[in-house]
């Protein structure tokens, strides 16, 4: 596998590029063993170096979370509670447009998002807080995505690019959700 902080930087260009965030929002973190690589706050994801990913420990805080994302205490309770190894936060536009709109959780109307994505859980808690980790861990042991009310898509998996895949279809069934429903009406046309 290539250096952590190469991958991260990978996921990070395309994340910016693909428009699933701007570039000082979200951050991206892979699990390797009992360590955690995560970005740094205030970092720009679509331009990473080495020296903005750190790596803090899974179990317990240390030196390094006084430099790394001020969701890291969100990255580890994923990592605690879950059998996910990669984790992208996003700001997509869409998905907390909807996460203003929906009550409890987002359904995707699209079938690629009814298949592959499934429900995507709205939790609340202000970022890099405790509450927020404990919903969105909660939210990722059965689903690949949940959003962040107001604030953006927490997207887990296997690697980066199952978080990666997810983190996109959060957002596309979230646009599809966010047009359907402004619709006259939110009426759907008959064939």
């Amino acid at each position: 596998m290539p250096l952590a902080w190469l991958e991260i930087y990978r996921f990070g260009k395309k994340a910016v590029l693909s428009g699933l965030t701007s570039s000082r929002f979200g951050n991206i973190s892979l699990l390797q063993g009992d360590k955690i690589y995560i970005t740094c706050t205030g970092s720009m994801l679509d331009e990473l170096d080495e020296s903005q990913v750190a790596v803090v420990n899974l179990v317990s805080t240390c030196d390094q979370d006084k430099i790394a994302s001020s969701e890291t205490c969100v990255h580890r309770a994923i990592y605690q509670s879950t059998t996910n190894r990669a984790v992208i936060h996003t700001h997509s536009p869409y998905a907390v447009a909807i996460s203003l709109l929906e009550r409890t959780a987002a359904e995707p109307l699209d079938s690629e998002g009814v298949n592959f994505l499934g429900t995507m859980p709205i939790v609340e808690g202000h970022f890099g807080t405790d509450k927020l980790a404990r919903a969105v861990s909660l939210a990722l042991q059965t689903h690949k995505a949940c959003i962040a009310r107001g604030h953006g898509v927490f997207a887990g998996g296997k690697s980066l690019v199952d978080a990666y895949t997810s983190a996109c279809m959060a957002e596309h069934s979230s646009q599809v959700r966010y047009l359907v429903k402004s619709y006259p009406g939110g009426a759907v046309l008959d064939k």
